[in-house]
């Protein structure tokens, strides 16, 4: 009977995992997570960085509209409190021999100076003189 026993406890089925599946389960499973985890930051990293450069392009934006409106209409509130564009009027564009009326308008070449990097943007405007040319 005791043969019978012995021979009854070798034939069943080993249940449960051995500890040297737990730790490979447990390793590839936390190389994946430490994969995930590295996609989510670099994805923040580069949202973080496009609205930086999105936001920079909304005030670039928003000071040369401020340029393009400045010496036309006169008196013309900025749409930013930022100190960072500057705003010069350059010389204006080389006159044309008229024959027609004068006109109260001219063309004036314009930059736009970023201060943190030291780009320039450069355009014309329209500017309304005080006396027709």
């Amino acid at each position: 009977m005791t043969e019978h026993l012995s021979r009854r406890v070798m034939a069943q089925p080993q249940q449960g995992f051995t500890l040297l599946e737990v730790m490979v389960a447990l390793t590839i499973t936390a190389m994946a997570l430490g994969s995930l985890f590295a996609l989510a930051t670099g994805s923040k990293q580069l949202a973080f960085r496009s609205r930086q450069s999105l936001t920079t392009a909304v005030e670039a934006r928003a000071a040369i509209n401020f340029a393009f409106l400045q010496n036309e209409y006169g008196e013309v509130e900025a749409a930013l409190d930022n100190e960072r564009f500057t705003i010069r009027g350059e010389e204006f564009v080389e006159k044309v021999e008229r024959k027609t009326e004068a006109n109260t308008l001219t063309l004036q070449y314009f930059e736009v100076l970023d201060e943190d990097t030291d780009e320039r943007i450069e355009g014309t405007r329209w500017v309304k003189l005080e006396l027709p040319e």
